[in-house]
């Protein structure tokens, strides 16, 4: 979810966590264990998907599910309702999986389970991103439930597919994910990569750039060799590059340049002349919510020319696609019917509440063929603006364990945090 008026500007648990926790890493890992983490041969990426006989594929992404244990119930339906028409052979919710709404480590992982089963049941191989929103439960509740905790509490699912998390401190939901060729099981023909595009900026830093820099966090340079190192060695593992498409949760810079035709343009006029050379397609309601720098993570995938689209979500009320110079930008609007949508408070609230669709066909040469949004409202969701939480969470499948090490409860807001308690919150 991108915040719609800037962050408090006051020193706060999260930036202490933040520094706390990177510091640990660092102390305890060889000075290179960080990048080595994230450049893993590609040699090893995993083939868990396959075009089906007729040599199809098809993709769903949610984003911005964004609830606490009590999810709005139509969310789950909405999700529900998209699978059983689809019939997709992966989905994926993109970032901002949950919410700061749970106050203990059970709510955390019921939120979480809430908003996944809905393809589990379905056994839909599965996969989440993070968001800037899925460890704010630290901050306002004291969980301790971190990205980390979420990616193996996930992985314990019978149809997910995020790798392990590692323990490195960023790029907790990097995964690169090959579909297998329908005539061929050892092929790959397409690839699936998903990027832990991170969180928000420590608070010092924020309180020092003030509004002159965004205060999202970026993808950082180790995760831009991670794909590159998997890149290359894709291409020499099957012969040719392998084409796919890239998720992550915070847009690029990119994504507000191609809606106004470049960097230095920011005029309607400019927009209406950006959208006949870009093909543009869908509606902007409000401002691209970038990182706090520019990752290059586009540079990278236009250079390497294999991905053919990035789309990411965050900004809950754009929903916009283009060609940006041969790599698609885009947008899958909010699927959650619990965050802010469209002119809050109005019946307008949940209009673009969404799921986006990919249509693979390997019979073709570019393999992608096409990408459609699904909403809500064509669906006879209840559009009523009020949040319509579900009575208790479903329990979770009795073969879902919950992690091994039990999150380090934090101080409630206001308290005072001594050092031994800050070295285990790494």
């Amino acid at each position: 979810m991108a915040d719609q008026t800037p962050p408090a500007l006051s020193l706060t648990r999260r930036s202490l966590l933040f520094g706390v926790a990177t510091a640990a890493a660092a102390a305890s890992l060889p000075a290179t264990s960080c990048a080595a983490a994230q450049a893993q041969p590609a040699a090893d990426s995993p083939m868990p998907l396959r075009f089906d006989a007729s040599g199809r594929f098809k993709i769903i992404q949610f984003n911005d599910t964004q609830d606490n244990h009590l999810t709005d119930h139509r969310t789950i339906e909405f999700m529900e309702r998209v699978l059983d028409a689809e019939k997709p052979g992966f989905a994926l919710i993109n970032g901002d999986v949950i919410d700061g709404g749970p106050t203990t480590p059970e709510q955390v992982y019921q939120a979480v389970k809430n908003v996944v089963l809905p393809m589990e049941s379905r056994a839909i191989p599965w996969a989440i991103t993070f968001g800037n929103h899925d460890e704010d439960s630290i901050e306002e509740h004291g969980t301790g439930v971190t990205e980390a905790h979420i990616a193996e509490f996930v992985r314990t699912y019978k149809y997910n597919l995020n790798p392990p998390a590692g323990d490195r401190p960023f790029g907790h939901s990097d995964a690169h994910l090959l579909i297998a060729s329908a005539h061929d099981a050892a092929r790959a023909s397409y690839s699936v990569w998903l990027v832990d595009s991170g969180n928000s900026m420590p608070e010092d830093f924020q309180e020092a750039a003030g509004e002159d820099v965004p205060h999202y966090d970026y993808i950082r340079p180790a995760q831009i060799d991670w794909y590159l190192g998997r890149s290359r060695a894709a291409e020499a593992r099957f012969g040719a590059p392998v084409p796919g498409l890239m998720f992550f949760h915070i847009p690029t810079y990119e994504h507000r340049d191609m809606w106004f035709g470049g960097p230095a343009k920011t005029s309607g006029i400019d927009h209406n002349a950006a959208a006949r050379k870009h093909n543009i397609d869908g509606v902007k309601h409000e401002d691209v919510y970038y990182g706090a720098f520019n990752s290059g993570i586009y540079a990278a995938v236009r250079d390497r020319g294999d991905v053919q689209g990035i789309y990411c979500g965050h900004d809950h009320i754009n929903s916009f696609y283009g060609d940006y110079y041969g790599v698609e930008l885009g947008y899958c609007p909010g699927t959650g019917f619990a965050p802010y949508g469209l002119r809050d408070g109005t019946r307008d609230q949940h209009t673009l509440r969404g799921a986006r669709v990919f249509e693979l066909n390997e019979n073709t040469e570019r393999v992608y063929e096409s990408t459609r949004l699904i909403f809500a409202k064509d669906l006879g969701a209840d559009m009523a603006p009020a949040k319509q939480p579900i009575d208790a969470p479903a329990p979770l499948p009795d073969y879902v364990t919950l992690p091994s090490a039990t999150p380090t409860p934090v101080p409630a807001e206001g308290s005072s945090l001594s050092s031994n308690a800050l070295s285990s919150l790494s």
